[in-house]
């Protein structure tokens, strides 16, 4: 177990080290399979019936399956153009009348009785469940060929009707059975995943013998003295007509790769570890200098497949060189542009086609949910005269001032929160400064502060809250708004009416500090 298990790492890490780490090779695909036949049923000595039973049915048997490859198709970079499969299949998924109105007979009391014809019917229900193994291989170019083996059990139900009434018994013996088809890539609906069309012939394997279909005891419900026409039905045999089912196949294929694809993926991969041993760029470029690189040399194809026009702006010379660095660190995925690519590398021509940026799009989604101030910088940087450019200088504004107030929200004064309101005074956090100055009113429950915030907010969410609290509001105790702004919001009491007030109250508003005189209020 233990050299099995060690067998295994080595091959994975074989073909792990061997494979473009580029594009993943692990594949799939998804089939459905039909073919016309004719399902022949024979029955020598039936029970009842004047007649053997010798029925050819015509049917389109349906397969659906699932492969999957276990094993990563490159290994040690050898020109390996198969594919290993293991997988599941329903397969003879199929369905038809064996016979009506039969012409029998059976003994009542002794005596031998013609059976009635009408509402008699005998059907049928086959569906095969198997597990699969084989193998793809790519002729050429959009062409594969594909041959597989399997293993399962095929069950068969039969429905002997009645007048009015269904008996049912159901069957099943092994199979084993195996299909090849030629496939042909229609188009890529989706990356990576190709819509196929194929011709599939199956052959299937072991006699299906002595079946039984109608137990021997089979009467109606209505009338026991009548039985159906089909008790006691055993199918001496049941076979195809023709010795191999050739049908249609559609497929989709994730991960397949042709022949020509690989050999150019190996080719190039080799040529990036060549470039990167001789680049003069020590160091990986990053992302944003990679999508930096794309935006100035625009080193993507255009729809004709085409590169943009770049002998205007740079020589062929600095065009080669920033390429050459772009093809060893960046990476193009798509094998189509990595090619045209390394052609232009290797012919230094520039093809003249005006083209846009396509990648501004995608690259404004994605610094937009980064909320990164820095992200969102570079793409102006990037794309200076880009039309979302308003829209990515509203976001670092409203960034910046969210940081700027959760700096105010640590602090949590009156100062502060007063302080953010007269320098923003269309802030995006007006409300949230609001509630920080009422949460500061209430806690320290003082009818100057009450009376300061209903001057302040005249139209403020918790007006109603402050009127009602003024009446138990600490009337002796000074304002801390004014004390820690060093603001008068309220003018003095007139001295006439201070004698007035209580001794404590007076002694109260001389030790008051007296509030430095501004120009503006802040």
């Amino acid at each position: 177990m233990r050299r099995l298990i060690v067998f295994l790492l080595l091959i994975y890490s074989t073909a792990t080290f061997a494979a473009d780490f580029e594009r993943s090779n692990w594949r799939q695909q998804f089939y459905l399979q039909a073919e016309p036949a004719f399902l022949v049923f024979e029955d020598k000595d039936p029970e009842l019936l004047n007649q053997p039973i010798d029925k050819e049915v015509f049917t389109f048997p349906l397969s659906v399956g699932y492969l999957w490859s276990p094993l990563i198709t490159p290994f040690a970079k050898a020109d390996i153009p198969f594919t290993i499969w293991l997988g599941l299949e329903v397969n003879s998924i199929q369905f038809g009348t064996i016979g009506k109105e039969p012409a029998y007979t059976y003994t009542d009391n002794g005596d031998k009785k013609k059976g009635p014809k009408q509402d008699r019917e005998l059907s049928f229900l086959t569906y095969a469940p198997s597990v699969l193994a084989g193998f793809s291989f790519n002729l050429a170019g959009d062409f594969d060929i594909r041959v597989l083996g399997g293993y399962g059990l095929h069950f068969f139900s039969f429905y002997d009707d009645y007048l009015g009434n269904t008996n049912q018994n159901t069957e099943y013996v092994p199979t084993a059975f195996v299909s090849g088809a030629l496939e042909y890539k229609i188009t890529e609906i989706f990356q990576d995943v190709d819509l196929k069309v194929g011709i599939n012939v199956r052959k299937e394997f072991l006699p299906y013998e002595d079946i039984k279909a109608t137990d021997k005891t089979s009467r109606s419900n209505d009338d026991v003295s009548i039985p159906s026409g089909y008790s006691g039905i055993t199918m001496d045999k049941i076979s195809y007509k023709w010795p191999v089912r050739v049908g249609l196949e559609f497929s989709l294929d994730f991960g397949r790769e042709s022949r020509r694809d690989r050999r150019m993926r190996y080719a190039l991969h080799d040529r990036d570890d060549i470039l990167r041993k001789n680049s003069e760029v020590k160091d990986t470029l990053s992302d944003w200098d990679c999508m930096a690189i794309e935006r100035d040399y625009r080193f993507f194809l255009d729809e004709d497949g085409e590169l943009p026009d770049m002998s205007e702006a740079y020589t062929r010379t600095q065009f080669s060189d920033v390429l050459e660095s772009f093809l060893a660190f960046c990476h193009p995925a798509d094998l189509a542009t990595k090619e045209k690519l390394y052609a232009a590398l290797d012919t230094g021509k520039v093809e003249l086609k005006h083209y846009q940026v396509k990648q501004e799009d995608s690259r404004f989604d994605q610094v937009m949910a980064s909320n990164d101030p820095e992200m969102l910088q570079m793409f102006l940087e990037y794309y200076p005269d880009s039309p979302r450019r308003a829209e990515i200088e509203h976001k670092l504004m409203v960034l910046s001032e969210y940081h700027k107030f959760r700096e105010i929200q640590a602090q949590n004064t009156f100062k502060a929160y007063l302080g953010y309101l007269n320098d923003n005074p269309d802030g995006a956090f007006r409300e949230e400064a609001e509630a920080g100055i009422f949460e500061l009113v209430k806690e320290g429950n003082r009818l100057k502060d009450y009376e300061i915030y209903l001057k302040r907010f005249p139209n403020g969410r918790y007006v109603e809250e402050a009127k009602q609290a003024i009446q138990n509001a600490n009337s002796e105790s000074p304002s801390m708004i004014e004390v820690q702004t060093e603001q008068q919001y309220i003018e003095e009491t007139p001295a006439e009416e201070e004698h007035e007030k209580p001794a404590s109250h007076k002694k109260a508003k001389k030790s008051k500090p007296k509030p430095k005189k501004k120009g503006k209020k802040r």
